[in-house]
């Protein structure tokens, strides 16, 4: 999965680099990619001339808002990519999709793990994709309180870990940043979400927002994106994997007690990095 941190830092470069430029062309390699689409000419044709006049995020989907009432709606999916090229740049060998630009210049989609997808049309009916309508928190976009979050704890009642990979609960965390999460709000995985103490789920609180925005501070993670590296917009790796804490770790010292961090379990379905002496 794409995490939140690395698509808001691609938001934050698109928004720098593309917003007023008109798209020249739309080129798109497998139809795979454009599965609402009838086939791949009907997508480019419902870009081709559109102007771009602002990016913005819906969870971990980019969302482009274009004259003429239309959009282009963007999903990187497990490992996908986005670079700014030349217009003369060839497509590499996982590049699905190319936009190039009236005045230079293009957009490349990488997806090595063939599961990106890209919806253009009018900016109703692409804003109503089910996908764009989320009902778990957005940290990164949404005002929340640590009074609401206990509320939403205590009534989910499940362990900390399966809620905070449950993306009806917290968009885009996925398992690097949840095992961050938990690590610096000293919690285990195993708890029950309803046992939590004020205390303890203001902590939580405070991890929350504390590694996202730093994590989106450094250009966010450079495997969080699976195998393939996650980057800006301009091929540069993120750098808050130099910042963690416990994910990947095992073995290593825990930053606070100097236990060793285990890989471990938790259930059927979950599995986590953690420190077992200070995460209670």
């Amino acid at each position: 999965m794409t995490h939140l941190p690395e698509v808001e830092v691609l938001r934050k470069d698109l928004e720098k680099e593309l917003v007023g430029k008109r798209i020249k062309d739309a080129s798109v390699k497998s139809a795979q990619v454009v599965p609402r689409h009838r086939n791949r000419p009907e997508f480019s044709k419902a870009l081709a001339g559109r102007k771009i006049e602002s990016v913005s995020r819906r969870g971990t989907w980019l969302v482009f808002e274009l004259d003429e009432d239309s959009a282009l709606a963007l999903s990187l999916g497990d490992q996908g990519s986005l670079t700014r090229e030349t217009a003369s740049e060839p497509a590499g060998k996982h590049t699905q999709a190319v936009l190039t630009f009236t005045t230079g210049g293009a957009l490349h989609v990488h997806d090595p793990g063939k599961d990106a997808e890209l919806v253009a049309g009018l900016r109703e009916e692409v804003e109503a994709l089910p996908e764009l309508t989320f009902k778990g928190i957005d940290p990164l976009a949404q005002t929340f309180t640590w009074h609401a979050l206990g509320q939403e704890l205590k009534a989910r009642d499940k362990p900390l870990k399966a809620l905070l990979v449950d993306e009806s609960f917290v968009v885009g965390l996925g398992d690097l940043y949840s095992d961050e999460i938990l690590w610096v709000a000293g919690l285990s995985g195993t708890r029950k979400s309803s046992s939590l103490s004020s205390q303890e789920v203001r902590r939580l609180y405070r991890a929350i927002l504390e590694v996202l925005y730093e994590a989106v501070k450094q250009g966010g993670t450079a495997d969080a994106a699976g195998e393939a590296d996650a980057t800006d917009l301009f091929g540069e790796e993120g750098g808050f994997g130099e910042y963690l804490k416990v994910y990947d770790r095992e073995g290593l010292p825990c930053g606070r007690c100097r236990q060793p961090i285990v890989f471990g379990k938790l259930d059927r379905k979950h599995e986590s990095f953690y420190c077992a002496n200070c995460q209670t």
